[in-house]
């Protein structure tokens, strides 16, 4: 995924899925619980659920993946996203040539 292996993992080298980490902002903006005791129960550093929360809260509520439109995208992610894009595709069209050529008869040489 990221090449940037230290992103989204805390200390202990564990990583939280988006949908983790929007959970833990809405039970601290609910006011249930201080930033610091939810961190203790969430096994998270306080400063953590803060980034959390300055992440999500500037794209507002919106499905995992989906594109924050109040931001633009910086042109070395576009460009990032291309080439990712482009090796996906590759490897899409490899695969389907190899399931065809698995998929021919070996006894048939015609094909």
């Amino acid at each position: 995924m990221e090449k940037n292996e230290n992103r989204g993992t805390n200390r202990n080298g564990r990583r939280f899925d988006e949908e983790f980490k929007r959970d833990a902002v809405a039970i601290l903006k609910s006011g249930e619980r201080s930033a610091q005791q939810l961190s203790q129960e969430l096994g998270v550093s306080v400063w953590s659920l803060k980034r959390w929360s300055k992440e999500f809260s500037i794209g507002g509520q919106r499905g995992p993946g989906a594109l924050r439109l109040s931001e633009p995208a910086s042109a070395l992610e576009m460009a990032r996203l291309r080439r990712e894009l482009e090796f996906v595709t590759r490897q899409r069209d490899i695969l389907k040539k190899a399931l065809g050529i698995l998929g021919q008869d070996p006894w048939n040489s015609s094909k």
